[in-house]
């Protein structure tokens, strides 16, 4: 059974190192595609955890400066979501399912990963960041994939 479940995780590996499309999925196993043409946080958070709350304006509120606004989207999971909730437009949740952490492990929430436009990941955070920080690693994560350096 192990070496069943080894192969399989193997071909989903490779299927995505292969077509650079990082695909996730919700609770209900639908597939959330990540847009290609921009840096993508990827936030793993609970509604049950008070800095993840915290960090929603703060993604929020660089995400909108015009250093970030037409360069970088956030796709949230909620580990502890029991439904897809797309209410804020500027900050969709999906209710996680456990088969992301696969792919994007994760030690505690919040966790963020930042992906390139190809989906290359150029920075995990774990923990809660300031609006400094953030913005410290959107400007590398940019200046990465403008220089063409990823």
């Amino acid at each position: 059974m192990r070496k069943i479940v080894f192969f399989v995780l193997m071909i989903v590996y490779l299927s995505f190192a292969e077509s650079k499309k990082v695909i996730l999925l919700d609770k209900s196993g639908n597939p959330v595609y990540l847009p290609e043409n921009k840096i993508v946080l990827v936030n793993f958070m609970a509604y049950r955890c008070g800095h993840c709350m915290a960090e929603i304006p703060v993604i929020k509120k660089v995400l909108k400066e015009t250093d970030f606004k037409d360069k970088v989207v956030v796709i949230a999971f909620a580990i502890d979501g029991k439904e897809n909730n797309f209410k804020d437009k500027d900050f969709p949740i999906y209710a996680n399912n456990p088969k992301n952490q696969v792919i994007f492990p994760i030690m505690g929430t919040p966790t963020t990963y930042i992906l390139s436009p190809s989906g290359k990941k150029l920075a995990v955070i774990y923990g809660a960041f300031t609006e400094e920080n953030l913005r410290k690693y959107l400007k590398e994560a940019i200046s990465k994939s403008a220089s063409g350096r990823i």
